[in-house]
């Protein structure tokens, strides 16, 4: 019989964006009160503890409602399942991934941020009436899909997947976790030199009305 001694936390970091994995041991949460989770920046990004031998807790802060959630955690789920998922149930959203290291990986390449090129099925006249310069934009596209690679486009609600659409002002950038957007302007060499200046891209989520009873 094969037990399996050692289960995956991914968690996205408030601080940088990035998606952090965290290989959890039966056997260091049984010799300790709590273990501290630390992204690769030195952001804490959560905390887990052993309660009894049945279940674990697992704090961790959420940057959409500004609240700590204390998720528990059964044996049978963190330990043996391939791969779930953890969400603020206040505003419904992915805090991160637990179970096997491998299936996260495969589940997080899906993710990826992927760009089109405006170009295909259309011809060269139709796509320089459609854009204004388009040499700015084809530039624009180029440095995004750069930070991109490096996993710096995110949104502030923890997601990276991202999704982009070229229109004839600019790169719009879309959250497809809480739909947050974020237009990059491409018109001109002074809206060039600010995109080439940017290391990251970020996208904040939009504001939600709490309607009062």
């Amino acid at each position: 019989m094969i037990i399996n001694t050692v289960a995956t936390l991914a968690l996205y970091c408030p601080r940088c964006g990035k998606l952090h994995m965290h290989d959890i041991s039966r056997f260091d949460l049984k010799n300790t009160a709590g273990k501290k989770l630390l992204c690769s920046c030195g952001q804490i990004q959560a905390s887990i503890t052993s309660v009894g031998e049945r279940q674990c807790l697992l704090d961790i802060p959420c940057v959409l409602c500004q609240r700590n959630h204390v998720i528990c955690l059964e044996h049978n789920r963190f330990w043996h399942v391939a791969m779930d998922k953890i969400y603020c149930v206040q505003e419904n959203f992915e805090l991160g991934f637990i179970g096997k290291r491998q299936v996260i990986s495969e589940t997080i390449d899906k993710y990826k941020i992927e760009f089109e090129k405006m170009s295909l099925g259309m011809d060269i006249d139709e796509y320089d009436d459609y854009i204004q310069n388009p040499q700015v934009m084809f530039e624009t596209l180029n440095k995004i899909h750069d930070i991109a690679e490096k996993g710096k486009v995110y949104c502030r609600c923890g997601s990276n997947a991202i999704g982009a659409e070229v229109l004839p002002e600019g790169i719009e950038l879309e959250c497809g976790q809480c739909g947050g957007y974020l237009m990059i302007p491409a018109q001109s060499e002074k809206d060039l030199a600010y995109v080439e200046g940017l290391e990251s891209i970020e996208i904040i989520p939009p504001r939600r009305s709490h309607r009062k009873h």
